[in-house]
This record gives structure tokens, C-alpha cells and sequence, in this order.
């Protein structure tokens, strides 16, 4: 939805979503820079200060990218066969954040290894990453909800109980642009597990390691992997839109979370027990404040 126009120009929200979060992502990694917790690593080192709008800009084009290709691939089936051009007006219809995640992995993998970045250090700058991506989840639930998008199932099609509790936390909302019925509000709710649960875990976790001086490779991309999926998959049974197409007990979104969870739980196991995947953090003055 349009945000305001300037002169012929329309600005989208979601474009400003976009970039609110792309300047935050900088901050973020920045500072994690300055920390200097990985000098001993210089390649991420690297891409973490001098490096750093090179490695954004890899990340905010595939971002996008891989969402909008994995809308087009998954939810309209041959649609855009027979309109190509509708495929690059990313400001129409949604896309797609599992392919947007896995468009990335892909494509930083592929430009990190093209820069000659090792396996180990690749995998530290996707975990790095990975810390903040609840904020951009945040922004994104945030436009789903201005944009009324998303829409879920009635309130009245809950047991009574658990209706009478999310209208208790206001989470019962009437979405105008598709009809006069109350529904629940998952974008807020998804807004509560998807960004504060996982954020939280996140930096819990990275602030363990930092306190041992010992950073676990993989821990925070697979724990994110993991809690983002198990939320997505319950949320998915609350959704009412028209990408809820049931096949068995699953969505087609909900097959993708189930491959993800047992993948996390494979990397997370496999790599707690290989103990060349511990790395020391450097202590210097700059990360000690």
C-alpha cells in the first residue's frame, strides 16, 4: 500500500519498512564491528567494518529477490508464466519469506565463497545476521497489519475460552477491507513471538557465549531456525487468506517449517559435538565496554 506520493512517485511501506530495517541491520553490525570480538577472525572481521555495504547490499538485493521469486513459485502456480512482467512489480501481492530466507543463504554463500571467505567464518556472519532479523520480521507483521493483509480466522470459530483470552489482550480485530468480522490478530501476535520470543533468545544466547569468551558456530542460525519455524508452523492453523490450502494436516508453508525444524535440529546436535566448531572470542578494551 502506498505510504505518500511525491510528484508522480508512489513510496510503499513496505519500502520504508525496507529501509528502516536495512539502517538498523547497519548499526547492528557495525557495532558488533567495533566490538572487535572477532579480530581473530579477519574475514569477518572484515565484512563486519571495511566490508560492510558490500555485504548489506548482497543481503537487501536477494532479500527481495527471493522473496518475490518464491511468491511467484510457490502461491500462483502458472500465473506469472503467462504474465512475466508482473513477476518484477514487487510492490504488488505479497512474497514469500521462506524463499526470501533461503535466497539469501544461497546467494551470500555463493558471494562470501566467491570472496574466498571460509566455510567456518561464512556461517559466524550468517549467525551475526541472524540476531537482528527478528527486528525485520517486526516491520514487516507491522505491514502486513496496515496494509490489512494476512487475515486470519473469526474469533466466534474458537473455543470460547481462548476467545475470551485474546480479546483480553486485544487481539481481536476486524479487518475492513475483507468483511465486518472479528478475527484474531496474529499480526500482533506474531508480532509478540516472532520478533520479542526470538530476539530475546537470541541475544540471551549470544550473550552467554560472549560471557564465556567461547562463540558456538551455528547455535544462533540454527536456534533461530528453529523457534521461527515451530511459531510459523502453530500460527499457520490460525490463517483464513487464500494461501491456506490444506493438504492433510499441513499448509504448504507448514511443509516447508517442518523440513526446516528437523534440519535445525540435525545442524544443532551435529554441531554441538564437534568441538573445533567452539571458537574463542577475542578480549580487547573496545568489546569489554
Amino acid at each position: 500500500m502506498v505510504a505518500f506520493t511525491i510528484f508522480w512517485f508512489s513510496i510503499y511501506r513496505y519500502g520504508i519498512f525496507y529501509a528502516i530495517s536495512f539502517i538498523l541491520w547497519y548499526f547492528w553490525l557495525s557495532r558488533v564491528g567495533k566490538k572487535e570480538w572477532f579480530k581473530n577472525y579477519p574475514k569477518v572481521q572484515y565484512f563486519l567494518t571495511e566490508g560492510l555495504e558490500d555485504f548489506l547490499l548482497t543481503i537487501a538485493l536477494w532479500v527481495v529477490l527471493g522473496w518475490r521469486l518464491g511468491h511467484v513459485l510457490i502461491y500462483w502456480n502458472w500465473y506469472y508464466f503467462s504474465h512475466p512482467t508482473e513477476i518484477f512489480e514487487v510492490w504488488k501481492w505479497w512474497m514469500s519469506f521462506i524463499w526470501g530466507i533461503l535466497g539469501v543463504v544461497i546467494c551470500l554463500f555463493s558471494f562470501l565463497l566467491y570472496k574466498k571467505v571460509s566455510f567456518k567464518d561464512i556461517v559466524i556472519l550468517f549467525d551475526i545476521v541472524l540476531v537482528f532479523v527478528p527486528f525485520w520480521i517486526l516491520l514487516w507483521r507491522l505491514g502486513n497489519y496496515l496494509n490489512q493483509e494476512l487475515y486470519w480466522i473469526a474469533i466466534t470459530e474458537l473455543p470460547t475460552q481462548l476467545a475470551q483470552f485474546l480479546n483480553s489482550l486485544w487481539l481481536a480485530h476486524v479487518y475492513p477491507q475483507i468483511d465486518k468480522i472479528q478475527r484474531v490478530n496474529t499480526n500482533f501476535l506474531s508480532m509478540a513471538l516472532e520478533w520479542l520470543l526470538i530476539l530475546v533468545s537470541q541475544i540471551i544466547l549470544l550473550t552467554r557465549m560472549v560471557k564465556k569468551w567461547e562463540y558456538r558456530v551455528w547455535q544462533l542460525s540454527t536456534s533461530f531456525l528453529l523457534y521461527y519455524s515451530i511459531i510459523r508452523f502453530f500460527l499457520e492453523y490460525l490463517r483464513a487468506d487464500s494461501q491456506m490450502e490444506y493438504i492433510g494436516f499441513c499448509t504448504k508453508s507448514q511443509r516447508f517449517f517442518i523440513i526446516f525444524i528437523i534440519i535445525a535440529l540435525v545442524l544443532k546436535f551435529y554441531f554441538n559435538s564437534k568441538k573445533d566448531f567452539y571458537l574463542s572470542l577475542t578480549k580487547t578494551k573496545e568489546c569489554l565496554k
